[in-house]
């Protein structure tokens, strides 16, 4: 999770969605009175290179208008708690964005993460067991109600999209990043076919991500 008071920006950090890379990235654009909150140690000694700055200000926050936030905020932190814990004007008046991804692709690629510890397991396990891992996103960020964020970028449109909003030099960052990258094989199985070998998985998905689907469209992708 990212406060650019440089940006007047807010990044909720969703899963599985390149959002490491995306804080390094927009790291490098960050002042001394951003909060940002930490990654993994390895990704963290690569912003700090990258960026020239880590994680900061995100224990005990002070805000510009003099409060204090108690308490570290951490990487995930929903929406609905930020909302209630900082500064009404900065949530109101700072653009507040969010990587989305399609659930489909999204899911296997938390599968890829999860197989490094459990090396046996395959997917259609992965999906019947973790039914709490594959609508998480909706949680951290969600697509309605109160704590509804401005801007939700699509993972597969992120170079047009951050343009749009003045962010196409953070592009120009991440694009030569791949923080957690390596987890999911660059070759292999595509997502269609991914699925066609576990018949019931995409239909779990649809059922846990009914929303999300009917909020942006998303399908199955053809192989």
């Amino acid at each position: 999770m990212i406060v650019s008071h440089t940006r007047k920006l807010i990044f909720i950090k969703t899963k599985k969605v390149g959002g490491s890379s995306f804080e390094m990235a927009l790291s490098a654009f960050c002042g001394p009175d951003c909060v940002i909150t930490p990654l993994g140690w390895g990704d963290e000694k690569a912003r700090q290179a990258l960026a020239g700055r880590g994680a900061q200000n995100f224990e005990n926050t002070r805000w510009p208008d003099g409060s204090v936030s108690a308490g570290g905020f951490v990487a995930h932190e929903t929406a609905p708690s930020l909302k209630a814990r900082i500064p009404a004007a900065i949530w109101r008046d700072y653009r507040k964005i969010t990587i989305w991804r399609n659930p489909f692709d999204a899911v296997i690629s938390r599968y890829y993460w999860r197989r490094r510890t459990l090396p046996g397991l395959d997917f259609g396990a992965f999906v019947a067991q973790n039914p709490d891992l594959i609508d998480v996103n909706t949680e951290i960020a969600p697509l309605s109600g109160p704590a509804r964020l401005d801007t939700y970028l699509a993972y597969e449109n992120l170079e047009a999209e951050l343009a749009a909003i003045g962010l196409g030099d953070v592009w120009e960052v991440f694009r030569g990043l791949s923080a957690k990258g390596q987890s999911r094989p660059k070759e292999g199985a595509s997502v269609a076919e991914i699925y066609a070998q576990f018949p019931g998985a995409a239909a779990a998905v649809a059922r846990a991500c009914a929303e999300e689907i009917a909020h942006f469209g998303y399908d199955l992708p053809a192989s």
